[in-house]
């Protein structure tokens, strides 16, 4: 009988929670420097788009992002269906395994822009998603319990994951001083609608020095909830009658501010610099948290069997008592409602550094430097892109881009104008999603509509003296 059932379960949510994001990642890249977006004010609030008038129709955004994992190091093929291969994926684990993912959902958004002043109302939904294990595992299943580097050790996955759900209802402003600098404020209240948090918790394998190499699992800690009652019971049971309740939010409150600053140095040279998502929710209603463990014992010493015995699919090392006393080992109980009290999450934070160059002809090269704090870790980014527009109809772009990870991505854009629409499809990894998708590390794609009305010709993005700059070099 092979290990499976509870632990399995934990895992595919901890380790594949970023793969699975399906209408809700990274930062964006390849939108950045794309002015007829309006969206790339997320990026950086000071940004003017070049139309009057945009309304964002219901769109969404994906993106997940592993050091260490790609779709083929969890499944395998089967005859029907695709497998998951725990002992392929704890081999491929190394010390400091991060995914994450942030996704958003653009619900609905109005911006309006002149010369001077651009103003926007946006709602967004959006789910960030963390997780983090620590342990090199893979050193353990290679050499197995008896290598001298093994034996004795304590192995401790100290796993860490965090998901948040939530809406923004937001409104920003920018304003252009005398033609070279602008500066743009998005400031947004959040309604948490989910949590689940766990930073705490210990699921560890240790190595005994004795014959037959027994080996010690032990698992403890606490699991953080919010906002999940309306839709699962004590027991785990899902509840789709509560999904209405759910959705309406109210599980907390938060708030969330974005500052960004341009400054126009020549007619082709813009310099910039942002910080977004600096805020926090503040988790208090529809509360329940679980304690993992059995009912009597945080830890079961196995005998006869190797730690690769626990995660392969053929094992034949581990009896059925011995599956069940370390499958309740990953049961879940619920706390005692007098022990839960209120916590406070943080959102990710991006701050970026950028410069650009405009050639004319609506062509513009830039780059970004920059990093993202998220749950104690630091990611450093940089990337370069290039957009160019042909007249209003067509648009195409291309990015690279690179991070702590070491993954380096190259993305790709492209938007379809007609009167008063604009469709778009924009990547930041699109050379792996086309080429073999199963071996990326990095997954996210954006595409919608947009509806633009009239065109802000004064503006300086467009290299257009506007009437202030004007009567200020007016001859008196």
């Amino acid at each position: 009988m092979n290990f499976k059932v509870h632990y399995l379960y934990y895992f595919i949510f901890l380790v594949t929670l970023g793969f699975q994001q399906k209408a809700f990642g990274q930062e964006e890249y390849m939108l950045y420097f794309m002015k007829d977006m309006p969206q790339s004010s997320q990026l950086n609030p000071a940004h003017k788009s070049v139309y009057k008038t945009s309304i964002v129709l219901p769109s969404c955004y994906a993106n997940a992002e592993s050091t260490v994992f790609s779709y083929n190091h969890i499944f395998t093929k089967g005859e029907y269906t695709q497998n998951i291969d725990l002992e392929k994926l704890f081999q491929n684990l190394k010390n400091q395994n991060i995914i994450e993912g942030n996704a958003a959902l653009d619900v609905f958004g109005i911006y309006i822009t002149s010369d001077k002043v651009s103003l926007n109302f946006f709602i967004r939904e959006k789910l960030n998603s963390f997780s983090y294990i620590d342990s090199d595992l893979g050193e353990l299943l290679s050499k197995g319990t008896a290598h001298p580097d093994n034996l004795g050790q304590v192995f401790n996955l100290n796993p860490t994951l965090e998901v948040s759900h939530y809406r923004e209802y937001g409104m920003g402003f920018n304003y252009n001083i005398k033609d070279r600098v602008t500066i743009g404020f998005n400031a947004k209240y959040l309604s948490g609608i989910g949590n689940i948090k766990m930073n705490s918790a210990d699921i560890t394998i240790q190595t005994i020095d004795a014959s037959n190499y027994p080996i010690v699992i032990g698992v403890q800690g606490p699991i953080n909830t919010t906002g999940l009652t309306n839709i699962f019971d004590a027991s785990g049971n899902f509840d789709s009658d509560g999904i209405l309740a759910y959705l309406a939010g109210g599980a907390g409150h938060g708030y969330s501010f974005d500052f960004g600053i341009t400054y126009q140095h020549t007619d082709n040279w813009l310099f910039e610099f942002a910080a977004t998502n600096i805020g926090q929710i503040h988790w208090r209603n529809g509360r329940r948290d679980y304690e993992l463990g059995a009912d009597s014992y945080n830890s079961f010493r196995l005998e006869g069997a190797t730690p690769n015995d626990l995660f392969s699919n053929n094992s034949e090392n581990i009896s059925n008592a011995q599956y069940d006393s370390i499958s309740a080992l990953f049961d879940m109980h619920v706390m005692d409602s007098q022990e839960q009290i209120d916590y406070t999450t943080t959102l990710p934070l991006n701050v970026n550094g950028a410069a650009s160059y405009d050639f004319g002809h609506k062509f513009i090269i830039g780059a970004t430097v920059g990093f993202s704090y998220y749950e104690e870790y630091f990611n450093p980014k940089v990337s370069v892109s290039m957009n160019k527009r042909f007249a209003d109809f067509i648009g195409l772009g291309v990015s690279y881009s690179a991070d702590k990870s070491g993954i380096n991505k190259i993305g790709a854009a492209v938007t379809v104008g007609f009167p008063g629409l604009k469709a778009y499809a924009m990547s930041d990894d699109v050379v792996k999603i086309i080429s073999d998708w199963q071996e990326a590390q990095s997954l996210g794609i954006r595409f919608g509509i947009n509806l633009n009305f009239g065109y802000v010709k004064k503006n300086y993005l467009n290299k257009k003296k506007t009437r202030a700059s004007q009567i200020m070099e007016a001859k008196w």
